[in-house]
């Protein structure tokens, strides 16, 4: 770990759920020694320990705590310490351990971490080069920022919901404008805000090692939805016009949308650029000569008829696997891909090629031995990231963080036991009541699942 970018540099990591705790994930894989504040008290935890799961087997275990998939995702490679921020000494204890770390990530809302003492300004009184990220939702100032905000809810405000939707049939039979905004899928702003803290967060180490001085990021999730939104403010701003929903059609560019393949469920996108790609299409399709069909010979002409093109283009696709679409179109110079659900999102050979899951062998208590997460969309030439490390047992770092860090003694850790402030055992826990998948299918929550073999589970692929 002492040759990856960030070795030396210490990140206290206060934050729960999504977005922050997966910053600090990827801070842990460039090599940042990151300590996760966690909780002993099942009331305070961090959900994503104790309500998220996937658990293996759909099976929670004793120790549930440290065995939910989600969790083990977002806070890969982190430390944890325990401690039971109701109590001054424990907020004692942080101050201590911030005044000798580089990195706070948090995201409460304002007033939260202003009650605690522990906002940027008092933080900074102990130490005066701390870089510090404050993620909310809607930031530190204006009349929302008290506002509490989950990404579901973000998406409306930074504009998202009024892009996303589906074409609606009209009664003439031809699709026409949808009506009804949709949310965008997993927590996207979420991801939005992750990785532009990351971002932020090592411009502030370069401005640190110029400068000396540390800096807070105020971060708005609503804002950074809003600044990923380009054309459809602009074209508004510009030009007064209202962009539409349009589900996978394009404003100007035609075919472009999500066809059916043969086998359940499957389809392939298709995106076709300009004339050369509609000529390269058709000659992939078999039909050269619907290129020069007056219905779709023009660029105009055929966005107008988009809905009986695509008949004839489900009509090919269907009778073919979405690989053997992706290779013919892309052999042509068409951009084509299969819509990989995460089953085969696990087989995908380019995901493998590029060594994208990595696998992680878990401690022997969790019964999660070896597993297979998620990795990084980037690789480093010169310091390769070749294993994952998983996610922290609850307050496995505490005799790390209270006693060689901080200094102190066994007696001062015994005192904090007894009083419940550090712990490694959560208590107050209830084994969460999950519902079969059998039955999970029968309510809609899953699409199908297929049944593992142990050996299969063992070798860590898959889950």
């Amino acid at each position: 770990m002492t040759d990856l970018p960030l070795s030396g540099i210490r990140v206290v990591d206060l934050s729960r759920v999504f977005a922050m705790p997966y910053a600090g994930a990827y801070l842990a894989d460039l090599g940042a020694e990151v300590i996760k504040v966690d909780c002993c008290q099942a009331q305070f935890v961090d959900t994503t320990r104790t309500l998220n799961g996937p658990y293996p087997d759909n099976d929670p275990g004793e120790l549930y705590w440290e065995r939910a998939g989600t969790f083990q995702t977002l806070n890969r490679g982190k430390r944890s310490v325990t401690l039971d921020l109701r109590s001054e000494s424990a907020i004692d204890i942080l101050k201590r351990l911030v005044s000798v770390s580089d990195i706070v990530l948090e995201n409460f809302t304002p007033r939260v971490m202003s009650r605690f003492g522990l906002d940027y300004a008092n933080l900074r009184a102990v130490k005066p080069d701390l870089i510090m990220v404050s993620n909310t939702g809607y930031g530190h100032s204006g009349p929302y920022s008290n506002f509490g905000a989950m990404a579901t809810a973000l998406e409306p405000t930074h504009g998202t919901g009024a892009f996303m939707g589906y074409l609606d049939l009209s009664p003439d039979g031809l699709l026409a404008d949808g009506g009804v905004p949709n949310k965008m899928g997993n927590s996207y702003t979420d991801f939005l805000a992750s990785w532009t803290a990351q971002l932020a967060v090592l411009a502030s180490l370069i401005h640190r090692t110029r400068t000396g001085r540390g800096m807070w990021i105020d971060l708005a999730m609503y804002q950074v939805g809003a600044s990923f939104i380009g054309e459809g403010i602009l074209d508004f701003a510009f030009n007064g016009r209202r962009t539409r929903r349009m589900g996978n059609r394009h404003q100007t560019l035609s075919p472009h949308g999500c066809y059916p393949c043969s086998g359940e469920d499957d389809w392939v996108t298709i995106a076709v650029r300009n004339d050369r790609d509609w000529q390269s299409f058709c000659e992939a399709l078999g039909q050269p000569s619907l290129a020069g069909d007056f219905r779709f010979a023009q660029p105009t002409v055929r966005h107008g008829n988009q809905d009986e093109l695509d008949r004839i283009i489900s009509d090919w696709t269907s009778t073919q696997s979405q690989y053997q679409v992706m290779e013919t179109l892309q052999s042509a110079g068409v951009p084509a891909g299969p819509v990989l659900n995460a089953k085969a999102l696990l087989a995908d050979p380019q995901f493998r090629a590029r060594g994208f899951f990595q696998t992680a062998d878990h401690p022997a208590e969790t019964g999660l031995g070896r597993q297979e997460y998620v990795g990084r969309g980037w690789s480093l030439s010169e310091v390769p990231i070749d294993s994952a490390r998983p996610a922290p047992m609850l307050g496995e770092a505490n005799p790390y963080v209270l006693s060689r860090i901080l200094g102190l003694t066994d007696e001062e850790i015994q005192t904090l036991r007894e009083a419940g402030t550090v712990g490694e055992t959560l208590e107050g826990a209830q084994v969460p009541s999950l519902v079969t998948l059998d039955r999970q299918l029968e309510l809609g929550w899953i699409s199908g699942y297929d049944v593992v073999s142990q050996k299969h589970l063992a070798n860590g692929q898959g889950g």
